[in-house]
């Protein structure tokens, strides 16, 4: 029987002591990027009237995935979405009738996540009443010293508020101490930094779906066998939570063998070839654990290429369309946790709510539409055959799906 794991049993590392208390590259098919820095502005008391056109596949789809209960006994692990320590705003707290100037200090462009994303965020500000918002976006490209250069030059701009998707969990850390410093509330969006001077922590619960994705693997091995570890970008602080989550679950199961931990970049390609190589170097290797649905593409194009689709026991995914239907094609046992991209739009909601000396919660994680078990057996339901690949699941308006075209 998988065993639980819990928050008071994480690392005591500052990133993981956040998490304790109830304080990320998110990633899919790779997409253009868009590049430079762009304005968004909601007008007043904006509001949208389209009504929601991500709708997801037939029930009946994937010929009758899954073939068997892949699912059977296995214990999920919860995610806690209970309220953590409230922040006290009042010092923020904006006039009532003043027109917010939110700024987006985003970490790259570089996969379709972070594209929708930035939809995201910007169907957020297309929401905020009143007087309205003002979105002041920029584009890192996964440096930390331009993001750092981005934050300051925003901050020039007098913003009222700071959303950060941090391209390292500690190189930006003097930059968030800037902004506050400066009276500007700072809300760290997805990926986890090791710096506790922000203002307010809007994510996935990564840590809860690394370790449901590693329980499960560890169930379909029967405690005991071979894996390899593709993780993300080195430094990064969804990496560096799935990571830890991963190893939460994998202390536990010492007859389980990590023969290798490499990193993809959240790219297919990369993903592919590493795990050919991870093939070749281990020919007896049971299952991977893959940090995101993407890099689970590119392992599984290895894995039939090597005939061993089967050989794998165990697969992780997300709700990134392509993985989707291919964990539904090919019938595959996998462990898929939603890495819901209203992640924006919650991010926007808090900046608001602080800059209007409402109480918020230090951390906010966004819910799932459902359990990882049961998202797990009802995939096919939540394949959407009018959009591309690189679509994550999502029921935002399609003025603001950048996938949708409808």
């Amino acid at each position: 029987m998988v065993k639980h794991t819990t928050r008071a049993r994480r690392s005591r590392s500052l990133l993981a002591l956040l998490l304790t208390l109830g304080l990320l590259a998110g990633c899919a098919q790779t997409a253009d990027d868009p590049g430079g820095d762009t304005t968004t502005t909601s007008g007043d008391t904006t509001t949208t009237s389209e009504e929601t056109t991500a709708t997801t596949g037939d029930p009946g789809a994937g010929g009758g995935y899954p073939s068997e209960d892949f699912w059977a006994g296995f214990e999920e692990i919860p995610q806690d979405l209970s309220s953590s320590e409230p922040v006290d705003t009042s010092e923020f707290e904006k006039p009532a009738d003043q027109r917010l100037r939110i700024a987006f200090a985003d970490s790259s462009q570089s996969n379709s996540l972070r594209v929708m994303a930035r939809g995201s965020v910007e169907y957020g500000i297309s929401l905020v009443d009143g007087a309205g918002a003002e979105l002041i976006y920029t584009n890192a490209n996964d440096s930390a010293p331009e993001q750092i250069g981005n934050i300051d030059d925003m901050l020039t701009q007098q913003v009222d508020a700071l959303i950060v998707s941090a391209v390292d969990v500690n190189a930006i850390c003097p930059a968030i101490d800037q902004a506050l410093a400066a009276g500007v509330p700072v809300i760290v969006m997805e990926r986890a930094v090791e710096c506790v001077n922000f203002t307010a922590f809007v994510s996935q619960d990564v840590i809860n779906i690394a370790e449901n994705q590693a329980a499960y693997v560890a169930y379909r091995l029967g405690g005991e066998g071979k894996i390899a570890i593709i993780s993300g970008i080195p430094g990064v602080g969804h990496s560096v939570e799935s990571e830890q989550g991963y190893q939460n679950i994998l202390d536990q199961y010492p007859d389980i063998e990590v023969v290798a931990t490499e990193y993809a970049m959240y790219d297919p390609a990369t993903a592919r070839q590493v795990a050919e190589s991870l093939l070749v170097a281990h020919p007896d290797l049971d299952a991977f654990l893959s940090a995101s649905a993407l890099m689970s593409d590119g392992i599984f194009q290895a894995a039939e290429a090597a005939g061993k689709v089967d050989q794998l026991l165990a697969w992780t995914g997300d709700d990134n369309n392509a993985w989707m239907r291919l964990a539904v094609n090919n019938d595959l046992p996998n462990m898929s946790v939603p890495y819901p991209v209203e992640v924006g739009q919650k991010s926007v909601e808090v900046a608001v709510a602080i800059l209007r000396g409402e109480p918020v919660d230090r951390v906010t994680y966004t819910e799932r539409p459902e359990g990882p078990v049961a998202f797990s057996r009802n995939l096919a339901n939540y394949i959407n055959p009018d959009r591309p690949d690189e679509w994550f699941y999502t029921t935002m308006p399609c003025e603001f799906d950048p996938f949708c075209e409808e």
